[in-house]
């Protein structure tokens, strides 16, 4: 239950049983736990980033890095998914505008067809009398 650790976390920072360093780094986790189905990346980062100006001497420093690193790339890979899914729904609607297109055409074609067979034959009857 991500939602309790967040709380007991936070509630362990304001007893003072546990260091800010590490009840930042533990908020930055628990909020891009990928099981976490409330996961915030952007949160995750910022108390990454918390860390790393508020306690430039802990621990927690390189790690947390790291978390900023990784988490960043999600969220660029994410950005970058959502733009080729877009693209990918405007190529579908303009390969079906072209399939219509398509179907039109050939029914003009056939159409054309028939009326130069008609034409033909027509010709054929005027010269035959």
């Amino acid at each position: 239950n991500f939602d309790a650790a967040l709380k007991d976390n936070q509630a362990a920072l304001t007893a003072g049983k546990i260091a800010p360093d590490i009840a930042l780094y533990n908020f930055g986790y628990l909020s891009a736990h990928p099981s976490n189905p409330k996961k915030d990346y952007s949160k995750a980062i910022q108390c990454f980033q918390s860390l790393i100006t508020e306690h430039p001497r802990s621990s927690l420093v390189e790690p947390a890095k790291t978390w900023i690193q990784v988490l960043e790339l999600q969220q660029k890979i994410a950005d970058e998914r959502r733009k080729l899914a877009d693209e990918k729904r405007a190529l579908e609607r303009e390969r079906e505008m072209l399939a219509q297109e398509r179907q039109k055409l050939n029914y003009v074609r056939e159409k054309s067809h028939q009326l130069d067979l008609e034409i033909e034959k027509r010709r054929r009857q005027t010269l035959s009398k």
